[in-house]
């Protein structure tokens, strides 16, 4: 039993050690708390990200991620579905005409 028990918490060891845990932050277009939400809830549901938050004051997103799983461009493509464009790959036209017309307001401009 104690073999098993000390086989299982090394591979539960091992495979904790392959994750690579990276945190990065970049500009997303946006303007109100519904974009707050939107962007956030974009990049939350992603397999591998522990944690997203978008200011609305400084337009940086912040995430904590797990590089083993994801490339950074990823997470720009996922904000970037949602209509909200990044410095990195450009806002989806159709999903931007969807939002609410506080959301598309300077939604052209790259501070």
């Amino acid at each position: 039993m104690k073999n098993l028990l000390f086989t299982s918490l090394i591979a539960f060891l091992f495979s904790c050690s392959k994750m690579q845990n990276k945190e990065t932050e970049f500009y997303v277009r946006g303007n109100c708390e519904m974009c707050k939400e939107r962007i956030e809830t974009s990049i939350k549901g992603i397999n591998g990200v522990s944690m997203a938050t978008w200011n609305p004051k400084s337009s940086v997103l912040k995430v904590a991620y797990d590089s083993t799983m994801l490339k950074e461009l990823e997470l720009h493509k996922a904000v970037a579905s949602t209509g909200h464009g990044t410095k990195l790959v450009e806002m989806n036209n159709e999903a931007h005409e969807s939002l609410p017309e506080c959301c598309k307001v300077g939604a052209n401009s790259m501070n």
